[in-house]
């Protein structure tokens, strides 16, 4: 048996604009994307067996997430045994999922653990793929995924997201803050937000080019001016208690900048001591939020 261990890292959005809509219903995009240290522990084991069946098990500490078709990683693992398992013969893919990323909450967690499976099977099997190749085969699995893939193979922490989400171009950033994530105790459907935002009126969108120079040169309040989320048009006008959260968490912390990352509902903020997001993310559990501290990577 072989084993291997992948950190499987969040991201979140420093800016996310909608550009227009495909033919076949994908929305284009232009995002900064950026790595956090926070991050789910993905162990896959190859185990040979005879025969050529290829069998997936797959495990997880939150008792409420699948373990079947439905997970991300599961998906990624079965694609890789359509693509290449004719090359490597029978065996068992073991799989077990450590969670530290809240679920549904637009940090990527499932996108990560599905990319994790491709860079797994990747080194395991001796396919030798590069990170474009891999890139190439998570699309399908979902628009944060090739940038998983990214953070996950490279030491690349940022990357201007295009297209669907597949279109990468990495970044070398110079910024570097603390984090607070705050998650309220529902989710928001991506594919909502999406079909709605076509039907809102964008009144302000992020420079991006001058966002890319910005984290270049570290220059943190042309950073703080760009970082806006056209999905927040959406979201913010129909779930009112993210919309109130990503209020409180200005009003009540001493952040320099409050967005929120994805679709929603997860609402992040920068500061500039890490002491000061440890102590608003307190402020924020004791209140009965999902909270957590990290750092941009």
């Amino acid at each position: 048996m072989e084993q291997i261990r992948i950190k499987s890292y969040g991201k979140v959005n420093l800016s996310l604009d909608v550009c227009g809509v495909r033919d076949d219903g994908y929305h284009l995009l232009r995002s900064i994307m950026q790595k956090i240290a926070l991050h789910d522990y993905v162990d896959v084991s190859w185990t040979e067996t005879d025969g050529e069946e290829i069998l997936i098990n797959l495990s997880c500490n939150k008792h409420y997430l699948p373990t079947d078709e439905r997970n991300l990683a599961y998906k990624a693992a079965q694609m890789m045994i359509d693509k290449f398992g004719h090359q490597v013969g029978g065996g068992i893919i073991d799989i077990d999922i450590e969670k530290h990323l809240p679920v549904a909450a637009g940090l990527a967690g499932g996108s990560g653990n599905g990319a994790a499976l491709i860079v797994a099977l990747n080194r395991l099997w001796g396919l030798k793929l590069d990170t474009k190749q891999m890139c190439a085969l998570g699309e399908p699995l979902g628009a944060d995924v090739p940038f998983c893939l990214l953070i996950q193979n490279t030491r690349y922490g940022c990357a201007l997201c295009e297209g669907t989400g597949a279109e990468l171009t990495p970044l070398k950033s110079r910024f570097k803050r603390a984090v607070l994530l705050v998650k309220p105790n529902f989710g928001v459907s991506t594919k909502e937000v999406y079909k709605g935002i076509d039907q809102c009126e964008i009144t302000e969108r992020p420079d991006t080019e001058a966002l890319v120079s910005a984290l270049r040169a570290n220059d943190g309040q042309v950073v703080y001016d760009n970082m806006i989320n056209v999905l927040e048009e959406y979201t913010l006008a129909n779930y009112q208690e993210v919309k109130i959260l990503k209020e409180k968490v200005a009003a009540e912390t001493t952040a320099a900048k409050v967005l929120m990352t994805g679709s929603g509902p997860t609402v992040f903020a920068l500061f500039d001591k890490l002491s000061h997001a440890q102590k608003a993310c307190r402020k924020f559990r004791k209140e009965g939020y999902e909270a957590y501290w990290t750092t941009t990577l």
